[in-house]
């Protein structure tokens, strides 16, 4: 029996790849998904904030297209920086035209000589390094550095470089300049376009793997996983054997339910890390907020969110006919006390002063979400215990994927992924024992 802990993507995507072979999801939530799950209220679907398809891999692709022919609509990204009284387009180091001119030619100055440069190798230095080494002062100072502190709530220097070499764009010297001068560099980056479907939230893309899924239980949440039995008690007082056991749940809650294995095992989650996501949905009473954007990130200090995207902007089916959605997101350290009366007061009058929001907007539904873990954070710590915990786990038949399983910095794609070349593993490994 291969037991799959947590239902979201990377957890249903095993399963629907193990075929035939005797599995069980066991998922903590009534709803499968994880966070890719859409709540209505209202007439409004809200997404466990933004949840965009970006599809590079043919196999992603034709598995989409198998579970939701004709479903996902590919948009191309329309995204914006808003800093220091200036709108540019994203990404931040290819479009400088409009910031006060000494801050741009800081930018240009330095990533200039940033060119020359030695290499810079991700997993041996501090983010706070590797953005001075990549892009150079100017460019770090005005947006990397507040935009990430923001983000992640830790300081550059206390985040290692290694989620960064796939996810932030380096252009080149002549799309700096040009960007400089006001001529728009577009398509760059890995999420120069993205999907989502033409009707209802993303919780479309997990519920058709649900349909497709045997043996799912849902409101079902492991209690204690006996890594020298194998076996998992649930919180319905069930007791179930394993012969593999696939982790997506976050890795810190998963260790601290374990029971046996390698001795020190359970101690490591104390050295994980993450950060909390606070996401406001918002309801208006008007339709075009936004004025076609999909998302515009927040470096400065002096505005209470890091992003605030328009879900009415890529797709109609979202909201009703004259309203406009947002989500409006916050970083919050772990352990952090939030007013969030206060904190949504804040956030109006912010993106009222922002021109998102008008005096005069009728807001018609609010909805807090609380994400946590929202961030894995990348620093030494967490390095020294992947490098220890994987193998480890590995050697005892416990598969750690997906963002949370593998405490990484990942996406949707990947974690369909994970599944399906996990499940890939475990068939041929399989087939390989029944011919002994």
């Amino acid at each position: 029996m291969i037991v799959i802990v947590g239902g979201g993507l990377a957890g249903l995507s095993t399963a629907f790849h193990l075929r035939d072979l005797p599995h069980l999801v066991l998922e903590a939530e009534e709803t499968p998904g994880g966070l890719c799950r859409t709540r209505e209220m209202e007439g409004f679907a809200f997404d466990y904030t933004g949840h965009l398809l970006h599809l590079r891999d043919p196999r992603a692709r034709a598995l989409v297209d198998e579970l939701l022919p004709g479903v996902f609509r590919v948009i191309e990204r329309k995204a914006y920086i808003r800093t220091l009284g200036a709108t540019l387009p994203f990404p931040f180091q290819a479009n400088l035209h409009g910031l006060p001119r000494e801050i741009v030619a800081d930018c240009l100055i330095a990533f200039s000589e940033s060119l020359g440069a030695p290499k810079i190798h991700d997993e041996e230095v501090s983010f706070h390094d590797w953005s001075l080494g990549v892009f150079g002062r100017g460019i770090s100072e005005a947006f990397m550095f507040p935009y990430n502190t923001k983000l992640f709530r830790r300081a550059p220097q206390e985040m290692t470089a290694d989620w960064v070499s796939w996810a932030v764009p380096k252009p080149s010297l002549s799309e700096v300049v040009r960007g400089a001068l006001g001529m728009e560099n577009r398509g760059l980056g890995y999420n120069a376009t993205f999907g989502y479907p033409s009707a209802g939230g993303i919780g479309v893309l997990p519920a058709a793997f649900a349909e497709r899924v045997k043996g799912l239980k849902c409101g079902t949440r492991v209690e204690m996983v006996d890594l020298d039995a194998r076996r998992v008690t649930t919180s319905r007082g069930e007791t179930i054997g394993y012969d593999r056991l696939v982790v997506t749940m976050p890795l810190a809650a998963f260790l601290r339910t374990t029971r046996g294995g390698p001795p020190g095992l359970k101690d490591l989650a104390r050295d994980l890390d993450w950060s909390v996501v606070g996401c406001l949905n918002l309801g208006v009473d008007r339709p075009g907020v936004g004025d076609g954007a999909h998302w515009i990130y927040f470096p400065d200090a002096d505005v209470p969110f890091y992003r605030v995207g328009f879900p009415t902007n890529f797709s109609d089916g979202v909201a009703p006919r004259g309203t406009s959605s947002l989500y409006v997101e916050f970083g919050w350290r772990r352990g952090e006390t939030v007013d969030l009366v206060r904190l949504e007061e804040d956030a109006l009058a912010a993106l009222t002063k922002e021109g998102i929001l008008h005096s005069t907007d009728r807001i018609v539904v609010r909805d807090w979400i609380r994400i946590e873990p929202g961030y894995v954070i990348f620093d030494r710590a967490r390095r020294q215990v992947m490098a220890r915990v994987g193998p480890l786990l590995e050697a005892i038949g416990v598969h750690l994927i997906g963002r949370y399983g593998a405490w990484t910095y990942s996406y949707m794609e990947r974690a369909m992924l994970d599944g399906m070349e996990l499940a890939g593993r475990l068939r041929e490994a399989s087939e390989r024992t029944s011919r002994r």
